[in-house]
């Protein structure tokens, strides 16, 4: 059965509507890099709007995610050795495939021209060596946005270890993955673990079959709630820098922050957009290719003009590094999937829709 005939024509739309919304949210995490290329001292204003939304708000994208990933993935899992095989196979050619093949073009670009800009370069690849490049082990993926992609396809793997912690111990497995994500250190692990509490997560909702909308009622003070944990991690960030507790800050504010976005998409201008609904097609290539899009134009931008200085400058600026990445890998899917379908179905492991 197909996984979107189970939840309603709304759910469906508003995942659509935070696919497309979450793609931008990655492009404009990234479009910092473009500040740090730049600047050589951040006004005080620029530094708050870096706080409190690519530093918090963007990154909601990352939780938001893996919950979604989650919750799809168990409306249809079966525990069957048979089935399971099967899974690993269509998540092999639709994640680990893409994956693997963008890192891989990338890494070629640093052999032939000794870097990628703002991504790697021919030394770090051979201090760490091209293997660790292109798994993404002990270290980020050569396109280190993709590493979602690598630990995604490792909760996969574990799928029938969330299962029957969903069926044992349903709420003290939300618990201890809470647990595990707030307290286990990441230094040292293969991969991350970031998202291993929304993963289950998700993973819980779909086994429970809980209504996803059934927090209508308390829209206003879920966002209330979201707004007040971003204010409080941004006070943190802003004012005292990264002490040792702000991961329970920042961490809490991805948990009240998802929260609230997803109520935020109950109503109509957001969560039935037709605009975002439109381009949520081509959302994951955009993803996959962002990444290199954006560094180039980073480092073009030197040949326009130098944004150096000013608030309004650099917030102009992140906006239209955003803008332009999203409308050109937007552009060049669109090109691929009317003139050259088959390559597109490659490289995003045949996820047209």
């Amino acid at each position: 059965m197909a996984t979107r005939t189970l939840v309603s024509p709304d759910i469906s739309k508003r995942f659509d509507v935070l696919r497309t919304l979450l793609v931008v949210f990655v492009v404009g995490v990234h479009a910092e890099k473009g500040i740090q290329a730049y600047y050589t001292e951040i006004p005080d204003a620029l530094r708050a709007f870096l706080v409190v939304v690519p530093h918090n708000i963007f990154r909601l994208c990352v939780p938001v995610f893996f919950s979604i990933s989650g919750y799809l993935f168990y409306l249809t899992y079966k525990p069957t050795a048979a089935a399971y095989g099967k899974m690993v196979l269509k998540k092999t050619r639709t994640i680990l495939f893409p994956y693997l093949l963008f890192n891989a073009i990338t890494i070629a670009l640093i052999l032939i021209f000794n870097k990628a800009p703002y991504m790697g370069d021919i030394h770090g690849l051979r201090q760490d060596g091209i293997l660790k490049f292109l798994l993404g082990v002990y270290r980020f993926p050569a396109v280190y946005p993709l590493w979602f992609l690598r630990d995604l396809y490792v909760y996969f793997l574990l799928a029938p270890v969330f299962y029957v912690v969903s069926v044992e111990i349903p709420r003290l497995g939300l618990l201890a993955c809470w647990a595990v994500w707030m307290f286990v250190p990441q230094t040292g692990l293969a991969v991350e673990l970031s998202g291993i509490f929304f993963f289950y997560a998700g993973c819980l909702f779909a086994r429970t079959g809980a209504d996803l909308d059934g927090l209508r009622r308390f829209t206003i003070p879920g966002i209330a709630l979201g707004l007040v944990a971003l204010g409080a991690v941004s006070y943190v960030e802003y004012f005292q820098g990264f002490p040792s507790y702000y991961h329970l800050f920042y961490r809490h504010d991805m948990i009240f922050g998802t929260l609230a976005l997803w109520l935020l998409t109950g109503y109509p201008w957001l969560g039935r957009s037709r605009f975002l609904l439109s381009l949520s097609g081509t959302s994951f290539f955009v993803y996959l290719t962002h990444e290199p899009v954006l560094s180039y134009l980073i480092y073009a931008t030197r040949y326009v003009f130098h944004p150096t200085s000013g608030t309004w400058v650099g917030v102009g600026y992140m906006a239209l590094l955003t803008a332009l990445t999203f409308a050109l890998c937007t552009l060049l899917a669109r090109l691929l999937v009317r003139f050259a379908p088959a390559v597109y179905a490659v490289a995003t492991g045949s996820r047209q829709r």
